[in-house]
């Protein structure tokens, strides 16, 4: 069976992709739907049409039937219904999207994605139907199944989004619609990764790996892959997780002290220090015998554009 992986799967794995549903309790008249300014939302129209408000560049003010807006959070604006006599049915989503560290896929994001029926897979319209359907019927569990509907548009946004990006784009989504990335950004993902094996999926050398990560991503392939792993030592450390050579094992890093380098470097502290903060406890002291981490200890980070292949990140 072909593997059902991907590097935008994983994104939205690791960022726990959850659909909160917005309340339609706004009295005002006419109709209005404020964009929350602190998220991501998801609004698609039912039925009617809406005016978009925003200062944000848009080629079409009107959202019409059946069409779905996606919104990054990073400015004032609002949906507002055409008259003062009848409503549009719309319905609207928080997009949660969790990292502790800021992931490629969160600052890449784009400010509107716009997606039409017309122009987009058949599935897009069968989801929105499928939600017409549960929002017309009002069943048990469908709160439940409408989110759940909600984060699948979403995710065909974001695949419209990567189709429709300009061979002049950068960041991370301009590597994912690289074909020749793909494999590489896939790869990136797993803990054991290294510059190697990411040259090793692209079929390339190191330096030409370096070279289209930054052209298309402007990152390079070790920076990705150091953040990666902070990440990932991060999760562990929220979890519970106290013994800093687990950490570093399962998070990527070759080394406890390679581990506490990165960490300070990306997070302005060290692994025990976040642990503490976390569970606002004292860290726990290692067993009689076991030599003590070297949490606390002072350490100089490799510079971010250092192309070096090992598990140090």
């Amino acid at each position: 069976m072909t593997s059902l992986n991907d590097a935008l799967t994983d994104a939205l794995d690791e960022l726990r992709l959850r659909c909160v549903l917005l309340p339609d309790d706004e009295p005002a008249r006419p109709w209005t739907r404020t964009f929350p300014e602190d998220a991501v939302s998801l609004h698609l129209v039912l039925e009617g049409v809406c005016l978009i408000q925003t200062d944000l560049p848009v080629s079409r003010y009107q959202l019409h039937e059946g069409e779905l807006l996606v919104v990054n959070g990073a400015g004032r604006g609002a949906l507002r219904a055409t008259s003062n006599t009848r409503a549009p049915e719309v319905v609207s989503a928080r997009i949660d999207l969790h990292a502790p560290l800021g992931h490629p896929m969160l600052a890449a994001f784009p400010r509107l994605i716009r997606v039409s029926a017309g122009l987009a897979p058949r599935s897009f319209e069968t989801s929105v139907d499928g939600l017409r359907e549960e929002m017309t019927l009002r069943k048990l569990g469908r709160g439940w199944i409408v989110a759940r509907l909600c984060e699948t548009l979403f995710v065909q946004a974001l695949r419209r989004h990567i189709d429709d990006l300009a061979w002049t784009d950068r960041g991370w989504f301009r590597m994912l619609a690289d074909p020749l990335l793909r494999d590489p950004l896939l790869e990136a993902s797993k803990p054991e990764a290294r510059v190697s094996s990411l040259a090793a999926a692209l079929g390339r050398s190191r330096q030409r790996t370096r070279m289209r990560f930054t052209q298309l991503g402007g990152t390079s392939p070790s920076l990705l892959l150091r953040r990666a792993r902070v990440r990932r030592a991060v999760g562990l450390l929220t979890a519970g997780e106290a013994d800093l050579a687990r950490v570093a094992r399962d998070s990527g890093f070759g080394s406890r002290q390679a581990l506490c380098r990165a960490f300070r470097h990306e997070m302005g502290t060290t692994p025990a220090a976040h642990w503490r903060a976390v569970h606002r406890c004292p860290f726990p002291r290692p067993a009689r015998g076991v030599e003590p981490p070297a949490a606390d200890a002072a350490a100089t980070a490799p510079e971010a554009g250092s192309d070096t292949e090992d598990a140090s990140g």
